[in-house]
């Protein structure tokens, strides 16, 4: 992993986005948090300062254009060169597909995908002028298989990893990695938004547990290391064998 570099990660308020920036934060790196939430947002920034690293915290919503630009400029201005982009930031809001008003499918769309494209692309410029960086998104194993009643969010988690591939043959010559990490049913909040015949589908697994947030956040320690400067355009399945 490139030392003394900043590391953004997008819902960082968030249970996974939480243990991501920890994990990067005990590889050296300097992290900013970017989520909706401000209070949740400095509450992971206060455990990343306390472990001796810089960090920071901006309240902004992340399908905002004019707000993602002016967090990418604070935070390089504040934290200095960014190497590293993980894309947590999510909503989950399960719906029967008849019911889904237009507004529900484009607030899902906008947050999921279009919020990864918009933090892709302000701080791509950073990286390829380091002609170095790690950029990694969070899709999600609907966005493979599908999942009934989610019909919206397995199109945005879908969304994400095309957008990701492509990007990845874009930014390769300039050094920079572009993976996508797709979690099964990982313990946190959000799961309480997945109806119960999901969890049972989801637990017959070749693990037979549910996954956990350091399970998540290991993998993006390992694509966002130096190490890993061969591996792009990779959808790493974090689900415990449900889906191969």
């Amino acid at each position: 992993m490139k030392s003394n570099t900043a590391a953004v990660v997008t819902g960082g308020g968030g249970a996974i986005g939480r243990a991501v920036a920890l994990s990067l934060a005990g590889k050296g790196h300097r992290i900013a948090i970017w989520d909706a939430n401000e209070d949740a947002a400095q509450a992971t920034a206060d455990e990343v300062a306390a472990l001796g690293n810089g960090s920071i915290a901006i309240g902004l919503n992340v399908s905002d254009p004019v707000a993602v630009l002016s967090a990418a400029t604070g935070t390089f201005e504040m934290l200095g060169d960014i190497a590293v982009l993980v894309t947590c930031a999510g909503v989950s809001n399960p719906k029967p597909f008849a019911e889904i008003e237009p507004h529900v499918w484009h607030e899902m769309l906008d947050i999921n995908l279009t919020g990864t494209f918009l933090s892709a692309q302000a701080l791509a410029p950073y990286m390829r002028a380091d002609k170095y960086g790690r950029m990694i998104f969070i899709s999600s194993m609907a966005g493979l298989s599908g999942s009934a009643g989610h019909v919206h969010y397995a199109a945005a988690k879908a969304g994400i990893i095309g957008f990701g591939k492509a990007l990845a043959k874009e930014l390769g010559p300039d050094g920079v990695t572009v993976n996508i990490v797709a979690p099964g049913i990982i313990d946190t909040p959000m799961i309480k938004t997945v109806p119960a015949e999901s969890h049972r589908r989801y637990l017959d697994n070749a693990v037979g547990r549910i996954g956990r947030v350091e399970d998540v956040s290991h993998v993006v320690e390992m694509l966002a290391s130096a190490e890993a400067g061969f591996t792009t355009g990779a959808v790493i399945n974090v689900n415990g064998g449900a889906y191969v």
